[in-house]
């Protein structure tokens, strides 16, 4: 049977609140038994959310809430455990939560209007959905998943996969993504500083770094913005609309860079094997390799030969070096 607990001074035989008022302000302090793998939903309409992994097997909320009445609720327990604000005239007001769970929970919070959602030390799977403020997850969550209408994304720590999708601000990743991360960004700067297994990016209107693919597939689309890749074992395609490509790294497929508007630039081993294809249709192209040129298209085999590479741009220059 599902058992509800309110947080409130009606509801002190279930759980712990302590409320005092500071004008409409309360303060909550309540905890109930959880499962140390189970599954934690939190969800508020307005304000910030702090989660804590922590080593007991419960779910505590501490923090304030803004309104006369509002209230903190616990559902379920055991598997299952749900924090949630209900407000006593309709749509709940402006909290402020810490809430800590066992570490190995899986956890999916939701803010409506937040004030920032951060979490760290929990080790199952971490979803959020936000609409406006900073989004922070630090630690080893076994994955990630994120979204965010309006505010910066920041994920600093090891998991096995990240996907993110942020409407407007940057997103930042550091640490390692073991098997793949895929991002979708409307207006903001995506940068990996970590490294990578796979990766795929889609940015409308902001620059794109990737310091470390580790040997899986590259697939990065950017309309308005620099690009930057690097890594071992390259493959894939890389294009941007109207913006310059870097391509730095070993190759381990074939791999194919666009640029629309902007020069390209591509670093390479100085034992590469390759076959190498570049078009040209408006600027020069320099190689540390010998190519061969007809009309607007220049090729050549790197080394011994290899995996194909194609290099096309309509409007900028085309740079080929040793690294």
């Amino acid at each position: 049977m599902t058992h509800i607990r309110t947080l409130s001074l009606a509801a002190a035989a279930a759980v712990l609140l302590v409320a005092g008022e500071a004008g409409a302000q309360q303060q909550v302090n309540a905890r109930h038994d959880a499962a140390a793998n189970g599954t934690v939903e939190i969800e508020i309409n307005s304000g910030s959310v702090r989660v804590v992994g922590w080593g007991r097997r419960e779910v505590q909320v501490t923090g304030t809430t803004s309104r006369d009445g509002d209230r903190v609720q616990l559902e379920g327990g055991g598997r299952r455990t749900e924090v949630r604000v209900e407000g006593s005239r309709g749509r709940a007001g402006t909290v402020v939560l810490e809430v800590r769970v066992p570490a190995g929970s899986s956890l999916a919070v939701t803010a409506a209007s937040s004030g920032g959602i951060t979490v760290t030390g929990v080790n199952g799977a971490v979803e959020t959905t936000t609409r406006n403020g900073p989004t922070v997850i630090q630690g080893s969550p076994r994955t990630v998943e994120i979204t965010s209408q309006n505010g910066p994304i920041t994920l600093d720590g090891d998991t096995d996969r990240a996907t993110i999708t942020s409407m407007s601000g940057p997103v930042r990743m550091n640490g390692t993504v073991r098997q793949r991360a895929e991002v979708n960004a409307m207006n903001g700067a995506v940068e990996i500083g970590g490294s990578v297994g796979e990766v795929e990016i889609h940015s409308l209107n902001g620059a794109v770094r990737v310091a470390n693919v580790t040997g899986g597939r590259v697939e990065i689309n950017s309309v308005s913005g620099a690009v930057s890749v690097s890594g071992s074992r390259l493959r894939g395609n890389v294009e941007s609309v109207a913006g310059s490509v870097t391509v730095s790294g070993s190759l381990g497929g074939a791999l194919n860079v666009e640029s629309h508007a902007g020069a390209v630039v591509m670093r390479l081993p100085g034992d590469t094997g390759a076959e190498m294809q570049v078009t040209s249709w408006s600027g020069g192209v320099s190689s540390d390799w010998r190519l061969r040129r007809e009309g607007r298209e220049w090729s050549g085999t790197l080394g011994r030969g290899g995996p194909n590479v194609s290099i096309t741009t309509f409007s900028g220059a085309v740079r080929i070096t040793r690294r």
